[in-house]
C-alpha cells in the first residue's frame, strides 16, 4: 500500500500532507514531532499502523514542501490541522501524535473539541507547567552520553554560544544526542536524514508559544472538559519521562496510560506490534 500526496491552501500558502489506507478504517491525523522536523520520522509509524486507520499525515508548517511562512505558534498549528480535517470532509478524526505532535493534538482537541473522536498520545511532551517534561527530556540526553559523546557535545554546544553561524550546526546537536533516545544507548534507531526548520528572522519559534500556553495553563483547564476516548503510550526508558504521559492523563476524564517495556522514545520501532495492538484495542473499544 503506498501513500497518496494532497496539499491543503492555508494562509501564507499550502500544507503537503500524504494519505495512507484510505477508507481501511477511522479518520485520523498523524502529527509528528518536533517542532520543526520533517514529517518523514513518522512514516514507520504510520506503516506500523497499516489496515487500522485511515491515515493523513502533514507536513507542519516550517519545512518544505509546506509553507515556511510564519507564525509558528500554537494557534497556526492547530488552524493548519483543522484546514486538512477541512479539505478531507473530515468532522471528526482520531488525534495520534508522538511527542510534540501529542502535545499539539492535545491543543486541537481543547480548542475543538468538536472535531476530536479520538486522541492517542505517543511519548507525549506533557500537558503540565513548567515545560511538559522538556527540561528532564534534556537532562536525560545528555546523562546518556558517552565521554567522547559528550566532549562532542561540548564542542558543539560552544561552538553556538560564540555565534557560530553553521547552519548544519543544530542537526550536529541533535545527531550527538540522537543515539540517547533509544532504549539501549547505542543501538542507534533508524535515522536515513533529519531536517530542521530554519527559524525565521524577528519571529519566535513554536517553543516559544509552547511555553506561553504553559504559563497561561492552556491544556490544564482544556483538557478537564475533554469527553474523548484517551489513550497515552510511554516507553518505560524514554528520556522524556514517563510522568508527562501519567501526569496529563490524569488531566482528561478516562485518560488512560500504557507503559511500553524496553522502549525509548520511538517506542514503535523498538518494541514492533506493541503500539499497533494498543492502538488496535482503543479504536475497538471506543467503536
Amino acid at each position: 500500500m503506498g501513500f497518496v500526496a494532497l496539499t491543503v491552501a492555508v494562509p501564507g500558502g499550502e500544507i503537503f500532507a500524504t494519505r495512507r489506507g484510505e477508507g481501511e478504517g477511522p479518520p485520523t491525523l498523524l502529527l509528528h514531532g518536533g517542532p520543526g522536523i520533517g514529517a518523514e520520522q513518522l512514516v514507520s509509524l504510520v506503516e506500523e499502523l497499516d489496515g487500522l486507520i485511515d491515515g493523513v499525515l502533514p507536513q507542519q508548517r516550517g519545512l518544505e514542501p509546506s509553507t515556511l511562512a510564519g507564525p509558528r505558534n500554537v494557534e497556526t498549528h492547530v488552524a493548519d490541522a483543522i484546514a486538512v480535517l477541512d479539505h478531507l470532509g473530515w468532522e471528526r478524526a482520531w488525534l495520534v501524535g508522538h511527542a510534540w505532535g501529542a502535545h499539539l493534538a492535545m491543543h486541537i482537541a481543547g480548542a475543538h473539541p468538536e472535531r476530536a473522536a479520538g486522541l492517542i498520545g505517543i511519548e507525549t511532551l506533557g500537558a503540565l507547567p513548567p515545560d511538559g517534561g522538556n527540561g528532564h527530556l534534556v537532562a536525560n540526553l545528555v546523562a546518556r552520553l558517552t565521554p567522547d559523546e559528550r566532549a562532542k557535545l561540548d564542542e558543539l554546544m560552544a561552538r553556538q554560544a560564540d555565534g557560530d553561524d553553521d547552519p548544519t550546526l543544530m542537526h550536529k546537536i541533535y545527531m550527538t544526542l540522537w543515539p540517547s533516545y533509544s532504549y539501549i544507548h547505542g543501538n542507534v534507531l533508524p535515522l536515513e536524514t533529519l531536517r530542521l526548520e530554519r527559524p525565521l528572522d524577528d519571529e519566535p519559534d513554536t517553543m516559544a508559544s509552547v511555553r506561553a500556553h504553559f504559563k497561561a495553563g492552556t491544556l490544564e483547564r482544556g483538557l478537564a472538559r475533554l469527553e474523548l476516548p484517551t489513550l497515552f503510550l510511554h516507553g518505560e526508558g524514554d528520556p522524556l519521562p514517563a510522568s508527562a504521559s501519567i501526569d496529563t492523563a490524569a488531566l482528561i476524564p478516562g485518560g488512560r496510560v500504557q507503559l511500553i517495556e524496553e522502549a525509548g522514545h520511538y517506542s514503535w520501532l523498538e518494541r514492533p506490534g506493541v503500539v499497533r495492538a494498543a492502538v488496535e484495542t482503543m479504536l475497538r473499544e471506543a467503536s
